[in-house]
Parts: C-alpha cells; sequence; structure tokens
C-alpha cells in the first residue's frame, strides 16, 4: 500500500489520525502464538484500511506503552514535522507498520521505535507480522527487565 507524504504530514499536523486504546498485560503480548496482540491488530487493520494512518495504543502498565502505527517512515506519529523533513510531499511511500515502546528504563530517549512489517502484511493477514510483534516485545521485555535483575544482585 502507498501512501503520499503529503497526505501523511497533513493528517499528522491535523492530529487526526485513527487511535484506540487497549489494556494488555506483557504476559499476554508475549503469547507463543503470536495472538496476545490480536485486538489491537484487528482494529489497526481496519484503521488502516478506512484512514491510512492510524495507531493502536496498548497500555501495558503504568511505565510501559506500546503503540502500533502505520506510517512512512520510523517516526512516532507525534513528530510531523520531523517526518515533512524527511520525506519528500509529492512523492508516495510505502506505508509500513512500526512498533513503538514508550519506557524511562528503554534506553536514554526513553523511546523506541522498529519497523515489524509492511501495512499489506497487516491487510493480508500474514501471521508474520504478529509474530515479529511478540518478538519485538519479547526483545524490548528483556532490555527492561535486565537492569532491575542485575540491580537485586549487587
Amino acid at each position: 500500500m502507498k501512501i503520499l507524504a503529503n497526505d501523511v504530514i497533513q493528517t499528522l499536523k491535523a492530529g487526526d489520525f485513527a487511535s484506540q486504546t487497549f489494556k494488555i498485560g506483557k504476559a499476554t503480548l508475549k503469547k507463543a502464538d503470536g495472538t496476545g496482540a490480536d485486538e489491537a491488530f484487528n482494529y489497526l487493520k481496519t484503521a488502516v484500511n478506512q484512514h491510512g494512518i492510524a495507531e493502536a495504543v496498548i497500555n501495558v502498565n503504568k511505565d510501559v506503552v506500546i503503540k502500533l502505527q502505520s506510517n512512512v517512515i520510523n517516526l512516532p506519529l507525534l513528530y510531523p514535522a520531523a517526518v515533512e523533513k524527511l520525506t519528500e510531499a509529492d512523492q508516495e511511500y510505502d506505508l509500513n507498520v512500526y512498533a513503538v515502546i514508550e519506557a524511562e528504563k528503554i534506553n536514554s530517549s526513553h523511546l523506541r521505535i522498529d519497523q515489524i512489517g509492511a501495512a499489506d502484511d497487516l491487510l493480508n493477514d500474514n501471521p508474520d507480522l504478529r509474530l515479529n510483534f511478540r518478538d519485538w516485545v519479547k526483545e524490548q521485555f528483556e532490555r527492561l527487565d535486565q537492569p532491575a535483575a542485575k540491580s537485586t544482585t549487587e
């Protein structure tokens, strides 16, 4: 699925993208079969199909928020100026799905974003997209859990 950069930029500047919040716990997100975030993925699929730019916000706990977002570049949807600087307004770009984690302990910027697949994978129900997300979630929680484990042994 392709989308004109200017359409993305205008949508982000207006804050006019589809967004819904879900409460999903860590253990559920890490389910072996990758179905832990099905509710969020199903919403995102419908929203991307209708609007192009969308996000599913997953509140894991008071310290961790994970977002599934569609975008043309690996930047959170809250940064339209950066998207504008890094794209050509009159050019079409592939729409991708990004996983974003916001957590104080994840890194110095308290934010990490990675592409987990293409919007076409989402729209075509490619199971690899959900498995990529599950693996990404596991990796992020390993990062978050590691410092806590070190501090208890010191």
